[in-house]
């Protein structure tokens, strides 16, 4: 894996498609589920130092797009949420 957090393939047509992580090894869905919480979890307390630092933004010297970055970043969490917030309970 590259410090980008991410693994990128060449595909036989030349497109690169990223792929987030490598391929989970598990036989045991319950383990393969505790190995992508896990994951998930590392990314919310990652998410959560970047907002913690301002997104890496100077707060002075914030801009009209930072605040459109942001917009993008809340309407993709609101996506994310409503995939749980829909399964029955």
């Amino acid at each position: 894996m590259n410090p980008l957090g991410f693994v990128a393939e060449e595909r036989v047509n030349h497109c690169i498609v990223i792929n987030p992580e490598p391929p989970m090894r598990h036989n045991d869905p319950r383990a393969a589920y505790a190995a992508r919480t896990a994951q998930i979890h590392a990314k919310l307390a990652r998410l959560q130092q970047l907002a913690d630092d301002h997104f890496g933004h100077d707060p002075d010297a914030v801009h009209w797009g930072h605040v459109g970055d942001l917009g993008r970043v809340e309407q993709a969490l609101d996506e994310l949420l409503a995939i749980f917030d829909a399964q029955p309970e």
